[in-house]
């Protein structure tokens, strides 16, 4: 098998510790090199036990790597491995990179200047509305905003990221074939129209439990600094957050209510010595000299998505809204503004994605 086909069999031995594969690159040299070696010479101390070895010779025997590739060009995705001349520098300095990179996209050499926004799937709305204003602000310094497109804060970055008009990656935790979660299939496409989604997982790889914990070092190792949004103590963006550390990353977290059970593993990161910041400018005036950005130049993070033109007596309407949830009683008390008239108001600002209704006949920025 030629270099990129003994890459591709040897990651697709799933079985086998990303460390104990480091290991095994750092002797070999190449994947082509361990194939042609005998599978009793990958075993040894901090490399393979005898079963492992067993498990990676029945991958060789049996993964139909031609198949793999053949179907990855089918879809439109470009197959890397680490020896490949534009595979990401940031990622190559880690520990463990990924010996391959499945890619649907493009990677930029500006994507080095990259931000990681991380946080919990189940966000509160000032969660959401913090990764929203976060992702905007980083995209329109030209930063490349990298998450993990699962619900929630992930999501809610990546969205804020291409409606400011920047760039984005999205790293799975599965393969290709089985994209999870199913509904940010369109969100997916979206991304890798300007920017990328990668995934280290061969085609088939089902979005197991365990599997994330291993992407998450390279969402972290994509960045320059991760940003966690909003977590809980046992939150996987806290496995990021050390994962961060490790790679010699800078950390950041948004502080959040005292009593909110998603905003714990935040302030855990902050009394360990993580950078508290309350706005996308104290993550630049840390990282910026080193990428040698240019802060004067960023425009403002819009409070609504680009191009929504608001009447003056919507704007009246959506000055007194905030990313807490609030009553339309209180919108109309607070902009003088008939209850009858406010309900079509609100209506039309729906139409126009500046606000979403929640339970309760309540009224939140989208």
């Amino acid at each position: 098998m030629n270099d990129l086909e003994a890459y591709v069999t040897l990651n697709a031995a799933v079985t086998l510790p990303k460390n104990r594969v480091a290991k095994l690159l750092e002797k070999f040299g190449t994947a082509q090199a361990i194939f042609a070696a005998p599978p009793r010479a990958w075993v040894g101390p901090d490399m393979l036990t005898h079963h492992l070895a067993e498990r990676l010779d029945e991958a060789r025997r049996t993964f139909r790597v031609d198949e793999e590739l053949r179907r990855a060009e089918a879809v439109g995705l470009r197959v890397m491995t680490r020896d490949d001349a534009d595979y990401p520098q940031n990622l190559r300095e880690i520990f463990d990179p990924p010996c391959v990179l499945y890619v649907k996209g493009t990677l930029e050499p500006e994507d080095a200047n990259a931000v990681a926004v991380v946080g919990s799937r189940n966000a509160s709305y000032y969660g959401l509305a913090c990764s929203r204003d976060f992702a905007a602000r980083l995209a329109s310094f030209g930063l490349t905003v990298v998450s993990g497109m699962a619900r929630g804060i992930d999501t809610a970055a990546h969205r804020a990221a291409l409606d400011a008009g920047g760039r984005t990656f999205a790293v799975l935790g599965s393969g290709f074939m089985d994209i999870y979660p199913c509904e940010n299939m369109g969100l997916c496409e979206e991304i890798a129209a300007n920017g990328a989604v990668l995934s280290e997982f061969a085609l088939d790889t089902a979005p197991l439990a365990q599997n994330f914990p291993v992407r998450n070092r390279i969402v972290s190792g994509l960045s320059r600094g991760v940003l966690v949004v909003e977590a809980s103590l046992k939150s996987g963006a806290l496995i990021t957050a050390r994962l961060a550390a490790e790679q010699g990353r800078e950390v950041f977290a948004i502080p959040g209510k005292l009593s909110s059970e998603t905003s714990a593993g935040a302030h855990d990161l902050i009394k360990h010595g993580a950078h508290m910041v309350t706005s996308a400018e104290e993550i630049l005036h840390e990282i910026g000299p080193a990428l040698r950005l240019d802060i004067g130049r960023a425009c403002p993070a819009p409070r609504r998505p680009a191009g929504v033109p608001l009447s003056e007596e919507e704007e009246r309407l959506f000055a007194v809204l905030d990313d807490e949830p609030k009553h339309i009683d209180t919108i109309c008390r607070e902009s003088a503004t008939d209850p009858a008239r406010a309900s079509a108001l609100l209506l039309q600002m729906e139409l126009k994605a500046a606000v979403r209704q929640v339970a309760g006949r309540k009224f939140i920025v989208a």
